[in-house]
C-alpha cells in the first residue's frame, strides 16, 4: 500500500512539473517551441536594440523592429544607456560582450563604455505593505547588470544586455560612434556587431558630489558582511563596502545613514542593525560611549564621496527599545521605554551631549541629524524638547507624515508620497536652508522602485520631485538583501524590490541606472533654466516649465506613462540643449 502511495506522489509530481507551453528554460519560465521557429535556425542569436522601457520576458521571442544603429544624446559628464537584446533559439557557447570604437578595432575602456549582460531575478504579485505569503504568481523581471564578462544564452531564450556610456568631461562636441561586438569567448570571433552613435552636446554636467538634488538611500551595510561571510565591522567588512559606496555616490548621494543604538525599525529584516555606538553603563551609574565604528564608516562614507550629511537613527526607534552594555550585570541590558519616560530621559541626555562633543571635535556637528523615520507627532514632540533641551544647536530629521508643528523645526524633512509641502511652508523652510524631500514606500504601486515597476518609473521620481518642489529623494533601503538577492526579489514583509536596489558584486541594477538618469534629467532642467533666466528667455523659461509641470500630478496611466514622460522631457532637454 505505501508503495502504491509512493509511485502515485511521483505521478503527480512528475504531471506538475510538466509545463503549459512547452519547454522551461534555464531560468524556469515556460518557452513556447511554435513562437521560438520562427528564428532562423542557422543562426546562434538574433541581435538588436531594444527598448529601456520593457521588461523583456526571459522565455519569449521579443517583439522588436530589429534595428543595428541607436543614436544616443549626451553631454559631457553624463551616463547615458542602451539596451540591446540577444535571442536564441538554439542556445549558444559562452558569449563576451565588448565595446569597440571601431567595428573590429580595440576595446574602449571601462570608464567611458560597458555592455554587461542582464540577469533575471524572480518578483511576484505582491502589492502594498504587510507580510508576504509568498503564495502569488512568480515571474521573472531583467533588472540585475552582472559583473560576469561571459554568457552562454541558452535555448528559446532572451537575453537583455545593458550597454552604459559616461562622455568624458574633456570630450569634443560632436558624434562619436561606438560599437557592441558579441564575441565567441572561446575563438574570439565576432558573432555579431551593433552600432552606438553618441552625439556629444557642448555642455557639461557636474560631478554627482555636486548635484543639487539631495539624494538620500539609507544604506544597510549589514548585508554585505552577512552575504560574503566576514565579521562585523572588521577591515575585511570595510574593505567590501567601498565599492557599494561608490556605486552610490555615482547617483549623487548625499546622506551618512548611521545607527546609534540597535534596531531603529524593529527587527523586520534579514540583518540585525547593530549600533555603530558602543554604550556601556559603568557600575557607579555613568555611561562609557565607544565611537570607533561609526567614525570609520563615516570616514569610509567621505573617502567615497557621500560627506553632505550624516543622518543618526533614532531617538524613537519603532520598539522603543535600547540596548546597551551594564557593566554591573556584566551583559546587554534592553530598555523598553516611552519619550516621556524618566528613563528616556536619562539614557539620552548624556549620550546626546556626549555626542555632539564628540562630532564637534571631529568637525561633523553641523551636518550631523538626529533621525526618525514614521513617528507620530507626540513623541516627535517630546524627543524634540529634549534635544533642545540637551544641545540646544543639534538639528533633527524625519521622513512621515505632514505635522504642521514641525514644519519649521525640521531641519531634513521627507515627507511620504503623495504628501506635499504648502507654497509657503516650501519656501520657509528653503529660506531657513532646510532640506524638504519625499519618499516612496510599500504602499505606492505607481511610480516606484519596486522589482515589477516599469524601469522608468525610477526616472520618473526625481522629476516629481522637482516638479513638486522638493529638494530631492528618499528611500528606506538600497542594499538590504533578501536570503538568495542574486536569484530571488521576494521578501517576507514588503514587495518584491522595496529593500534594495543593488546587487552582491556589487552588480547595479537597472532601477538604479534609470533613477540616475532622472537625477541627471534634473540637473540639466536646473542648469538650463538657469541660462535661459539670465539671458532674459521668458519663452524657453516658459517651456522648460511647462515641460516639467508632465510630472507634477504623479498619475501614471496607460495614456501617460511613465517612460512617455521621461522621455518626452528628455527630448526636450536635448532640444534646448542644442540651442
Amino acid at each position: 500500500m505505501m508503495m502504491m502511495i509512493r509511485f502515485m506522489l511521483l505521478v503527480a509530481l512528475a504531471l506538475l512539473s510538466i509545463p503549459t507551453r512547452g519547454q522551461v528554460n534555464a531560468g524556469g519560465e515556460p518557452a513556447d517551441p511554435a513562437a521560438w521557429s520562427a528564428l532562423a535556425a542557422d543562426r546562434p542569436f538574433v541581435l538588436s536594440w531594444g527598448s529601456r522601457d520593457v521588461h523583456y520576458a526571459q522565455s519569449a521571442v521579443p517583439r522588436v523592429r530589429l534595428a543595428s544603429g541607436q543614436v544616443l544624446t549626451a553631454w559631457r559628464g553624463e551616463t547615458v544607456s542602451a539596451l540591446a537584446l540577444i535571442a536564441s533559439r538554439q542556445g549558444t557557447r559562452p558569449l563576451r560582450l565588448e565595446m569597440r570604437r571601431e567595428a573590429d578595432g580595440a576595446a574602449v575602456a571601462d570608464s567611458v563604455a560597458t555592455a554587461r549582460f542582464v540577469r533575471y531575478v524572480l518578483c511576484d504579485e505582491k502589492r502594498g505593505c504587510g507580510a508576504n505569503a509568498m503564495n502569488t504568481p512568480t515571474y521573472l523581471v531583467p533588472d540585475i547588470i552582472d559583473v560576469d564578462t561571459a554568457w552562454a544564452v541558452a535555448p528559446m531564450t532572451t537575453r537583455p544586455v545593458w550597454v552604459s556610456v559616461t562622455v568624458p568631461r574633456n570630450a569634443q562636441a560632436g558624434e562619436r560612434t561606438l560599437w557592441l561586438a558579441v564575441v565567441d569567448e572561446r575563438t574570439g570571433q565576432v558573432q555579431g556587431r551593433l552600432r552606438l552613435t553618441v552625439n556629444v552636446i557642448d555642455r557639461t554636467l557636474p560631478c554627482p558630489a555636486d548635484y543639487r538634488f539631495h539624494v538620500d538611500f539609507w544604506q544597510q551595510p549589514y548585508s554585505v558582511a552577512r552575504y560574503a561571510g566576514v565579521s562585523r565591522w572588521s577591515q575585511r567588512h570595510f574593505d567590501l563596502l567601498k565599492p557599494y559606496l561608490r556605486l552610490l555616490a555615482r547617483g549623487g548621494q548625499k546622506v551618512v545613514t548611521t545607527v546609534l543604538f540597535y534596531e531603529p525599525w524593529g527587527e523586520q529584516s534579514n540583518d540585525k542593525f547593530d549600533a555603530m555606538v558602543k554604550t556601556t553603563r559603568r557600575k557607579n551609574g555613568t555611561w562609557r560611549y565607544d565611537y570607533s565604528v561609526f567614525d570609520h564608516y563615516v570616514r569610509l562614507c567621505d573617502s567615497c564621496g557621500i560627506n553632505r550629511q550624516i543622518n543618526c537613527y533614532s531617538m524613537i526607534p519603532w520598539d522603543m527599545t535600547f540596548n546597551y552594555y551594564d557593566e554591573a550585570l556584566q551583559r546587554e541590558v534592553s530598555l523598553r521605554t516611552s519619550t516621556a519616560d524618566s528613563a528616556y530621559r536619562a539614557l539620552w541626555v548624556p549620550f546626546l551631549q556626549s555626542f555632539a562633543r564628540h562630532l564637534k571635535k571631529r568637525g561633523w556637528f553641523d551636518k550631523t541629524r538626529i533621525a526618525m523615520d514614521e513617528r507620530g507627532l507626540q513623541d516627535m514632540r517630546h524627543a524634540y524638547a529634549l534635544l533642545r533641551e540637551a544641545v540646544p544647536d543639534f538639528r533633527m530629521a524625519l521622513a512621515g507624515n505632514l505635522h504642521e508643528e514641525l514644519v519649521d523645526k525640521l531641519a531634513d524633512y521627507s515627507l511620504g508620497y503623495p504628501a506635499r509641502f504648502s507654497d509657503e511652508q516650501r519656501a520657509a523652510r528653503s529660506r531657513q536652508g532646510m532640506v524638504s524631500t519625499t519618499y516612496t514606500c510599500c504602499t505606492e504601486l505607481t511610480p516606484n522602485l519596486e522589482t515589477y515597476n516599469d524601469p522608468a518609473d525610477a526616472a520618473y521620481l526625481p522629476l516629481y520631485c522637482l516638479a513638486n518642489g522638493f529638494d530631492g529623494y528618499l528611500h528606506w533601503s538600497w542594499m538590504n538583501w533578501t536570503d538568495r538577492p542574486l536569484q530571488d526579489s521576494r521578501f517576507k514583509l514588503f514587495p518584491a524590490g522595496d529593500t534594495y536596489l543593488i546587487y552582491p558584486g556589487p552588480r547595479s541594477s537597472v532601477r538604479w541606472e534609470r533613477f540616475i538618469e532622472g537625477v541627471q534629467q534634473v540637473e540639466k532642467y536646473r542648469l538650463l533654466r538657469a541660462e535661459r533666466l539670465a539671458q532674459g528667455d521668458e519663452a524657453g523659461v516658459k517651456k522648460l516649465d511647462d515641460g516639467l509641470r508632465w510630472f507634477q500630478s504623479g498619475e501614471l496611466n496607460y495614456h501617460s506613462t511613465s517612460a512617455r514622460l521621461v522621455n518626452g522631457f528628455e527630448r526636450l532637454l536635448n532640444e534646448m540643449s542644442a540651442k
